[in-house]
């Protein structure tokens, strides 16, 4: 019980769930916990955290000078991600929202594009920002090194410059505008870039043009087609977001089972090329990508899914024959130990004390300065 709860909502059991789980330990019990914990508000708070990290979330703009450090909205990106995670927002469309908040027909998504907006700025040109934005799609939702390509064709993965300025047309044919209710959003540009490779990556050596496209090893017959309208990114967050995009369930799933297992089942959670790690379970992280994509893109019953498992609700004890075979637990005989993080021994904490505030939403809070928060570290 206290790994289900510690795993789903981030906080502990209370001593009375405890009992009265201890007391009645069958499957129909189980299940019903997992059912609660799932519709839980807090649900949304612990997996936005994990959401959060993928996209390099931050209040603050980093080192800078002579302006404001603190980005003035982007607590709505935090509670918008919370939000779609208790909503069960479908993984694709969550997707979508944030490369293309400014064309979604959702006037709750304008916030979603802190995704792309609240990235590292400081001791940065307009360059370094496009490839910062450039790696945090491709590595963080496809698993894809495309940054490196920005100087030479990748040295190991088959993207090319061509791959890498291409999309820097995208984002170059894109341009920031800011509202008073939300993180800086990214809209097209009145006329869209028509790209060129920088040679070697200098901006000062321009090589052959290319167009703005999707990368040319995810594209049918490796024959990607120019994109049409206007900068091209709704168009390039639906590639990503497709079902015939072989890497972006497979991503996620394997984040999630990370998160839930303390392993993922590729252990470069953010880099499946060659020069990542296979996954250790081939087939089970197919299984569950093509589950996750059936399912409608659910998180939560992709989430369901793998705690109801035998394998998710295994003991941790040590098994001297299984200890002899796999001694790092690839093939999941027994459930990893794992410790808490420190978000989670904070509320922890405040829970033991009484002290948790509950409140959702809203500006960020300090957490070491007078006078002490007693929120949920995510906030």
């Amino acid at each position: 019980l206290r790994r289900l709860h510690y795993d789903l909502i981030g906080l502990p059991p209370t001593e009375a769930e405890l009992t009265e789980f201890a007391g009645d330990p069958t499957d129909s019990r189980y299940e019903a916990v997992v059912d609660r914990l799932l519709a839980s508000l807090r649900f949304g708070e612990r997996w936005a955290r994990h959401w959060l990290d993928v996209a390099r979330y931050a209040d603050t703009k980093g080192y800078v000078f002579q302006e404001d450090r603190n980005y003035k909205h982007a607590y709505t990106y935090r509670d918008w991600v919370i939000a779609s995670f208790n909503t069960d927002r479908p993984f694709d469309r969550f997707l979508v929202a944030q490369l293309a908040a400014d064309q979604v027909e959702d006037a709750a998504s304008a916030s979603a594009a802190g995704f792309l907006t609240l990235g590292r700025v400081f001791l940065k040109n307009q360059h370094d920002i496009i490839n910062d934005r450039i790696d945090v799609v491709t590595r963080g939702l496809m698993g894809l090194t495309v940054a490196c390509a920005r100087c030479h064709d990748h040295k190991y993965d088959p993207i090319s410059t061509a791959d890498y300025y291409a999309m820097y047309g995208v984002f170059a044919s894109s341009q920031e505008t800011l509202r008073d209710d939300a993180p800086p959003q990214l809209v097209d540009s009145p006329t869209p870039v028509d790209p060129v490779v920088f040679l070697r990556g200098n901006a000062g050596s321009p090589g052959p043009k290319v167009d703005r496209r999707f990368l040319t090893i995810l594209t049918a017959d490796a024959n990607p087609q120019p994109f049409q309208h206007g900068s091209g990114r709704r168009e390039m967050a639906e590639a990503i977001a497709s079902r015939d995009n072989p890497l972006t369930a497979r991503v996620w799933v394997n984040r999630v089972w990370g998160h839930l297992f303390g392993d993922p089942l590729v252990e470069t959670p953010s880099d499946f090329g060659v020069r990542g790690t296979p996954p250790t379970n081939p087939e089970l992280l197919d299984w569950l990508a093509c589950e996750l994509m059936d399912d409608s893109w659910s998180t939560k019953r992709l989430i369901r899914r793998i705690v109801l498992s035998n394998t998710y609700r295994q003991a941790s004890d040590a098994r001297p024959d299984c200890m002899a075979v796999d001694a790092d637990n690839h093939l999941l005989w027994r459930a990893n130990r794992r410790r808490i993080d420190l978000e989670q021994m904070r509320d922890t904490l405040l829970v033991a004390a009484g002290r948790l505030d509950e409140t959702m939403g809203g500006p960020s809070v300090s957490l070491t300065a007078a006078p002490f928060s007693t929120r949920r570290s995510v906030y």
